[in-house]
Order: structure tokens, then C-alpha cells, then sequence
């Protein structure tokens, strides 16, 4: 042992004893960190992507029943968990979609949706593919999670504007493969404010 640690600590039984302690330390944190890992295991509910990614309101999809009535929010309408603003627009009807899609390889697209809304709550049906949406409207953003049947397949944020007609958002499909882009909607007929 260096004669300089066993100055500084008193005694080569002291140095010993030291490199003990911080060994079992290392040992304790790397149990610990290993303890606070959390097995993944699937939930109940939507099966979820191969890319690992699941539904952010388990509550609405395929399998369940809307929670509201239909039309727009109203003063009784229940909120989402989580939120504390209902939906500010009647968001129902056909909207045009206009989108680029940017990964993995860039393109544009455009399409026609159909928007059923029960309260804040929202069901969106996309023509040109066998995509349906469901999720929420608080305030002015909408957030809605993608299935292919029952399959939980991506995931679409946006914001709406220009006194309910317009919405931009972008999305994201886990499965069958990766892909993301953004898009323009716009509504073909007027909704109406809360």
C-alpha cells in the first residue's frame, strides 16, 4: 500500500477498510437503480404498437363506447381526465386535409376526414386509409390516438384556429412501419363556438 494513504488515513487498516466501504456502496447503488426498473408488461385494454408505444386515452377507442353524447361540448359535458378546459369548438363534419409526410421519406397527401364529436370527446375516420381516431378536445387542441381496427397504431396532436375551421397538427404511426409528417386541416363547413 502507498505510504502516502496510510498517512492521510491513519493506518493501512483504515485504507483497507475505506476501499471496503466504497466497493459496497457501488454494490448498494447498482441494486438499488436495478430495483427501480419497472418491468414492462402489457395493459389491459387496446393492444399496443410493435414500437412499443401505447394509447394516451385508453379510456375511448375501438372497444368503448363514446362517454358523451353527441355534438359539441356543452356545460354538462364530462372533461378528460387531465384537462380542465372543455373543447371550445363543434368540431363534427368533413374536413379536408392537406399534410406532408416527412419520415422516412418525404411526400404530400391530401385527404377527407370525418369528425364525429361527443362533447370533448372525438372520433375521426380518414377516407383513404383504414385509420380511425379517437381522443380529445380541450380548449383549442385536439389529441388523438390512431387504430387499425382494434390495433393501436400512432398518434396525432394539433391545435385548432381561424374560429374553428382550420386545425395543424402533427402525427406519427408506429406500426406497420415508422412514419411522421404534418398537415393542414380545414373544415367544409362552419363550426360553431361553445
Amino acid at each position: 500500500m502507498s505510504t502516502s494513504l496510510a498517512r492521510a488515513w491513519g493506518s493501512p487498516r483504515r485504507v483497507v477498510l475505506g476501499i471496503l466501504l466504497a466497493f459496497g456502496s457501488l454494490l448498494s447503488l447498482s441494486s438499488s437503480a436495478a430495483a427501480q426498473q419497472t418491468p414492462t408488461t402489457a395493459a389491459a385494454g387496446p393492444a399496443a404498437s410493435p414500437g412499443g408505444q401505447g394509447p394516451r386515452f385508453p379510456f375511448v377507442g375501438p372497444s368503448a363506447a363514446p362517454p358523451d353524447s353527441e355534438g359539441g361540448a356543452r356545460d354538462t359535458s364530462s372533461l378528460p381526465p387531465g384537462r380542465t378546459a372543455r373543447c371550445r369548438w363543434d368540431l363534427r363534419g368533413v374536413w379536408e386535409s392537406r399534410g406532408r409526410q416527412t419520415d422516412p421519406t418525404a411526400n404530400n397527401y391530401s385527404g377527407t376526414l370525418n369528425v364525429r364529436q361527443y362533447g370533448n370527446y372525438l372520433i375521426v375516420e380518414r377516407s383513404s386509409d383504414s385509420l380511425t381516431y379517437y381522443g380529445v378536445c380541450s380548449g383549442d387542441r385536439v389529441e388523438l390516438d390512431a387504430y387499425n381496427g382494434d390495433q393501436f397504431v400512432g398518434a396525432y396532436t394539433g391545435t385548432v384556429s381561424a374560429n374553428g375551421r382550420r386545425a395543424e397538427g402533427t402525427w406519427v404511426l408506429y406500426s406497420p412501419d415508422y412514419r411522421a409528417g404534418y398537415e393542414t386541416l380545414s373544415a367544409t363547413a362552419t363550426p360553431t363556438t361553445r
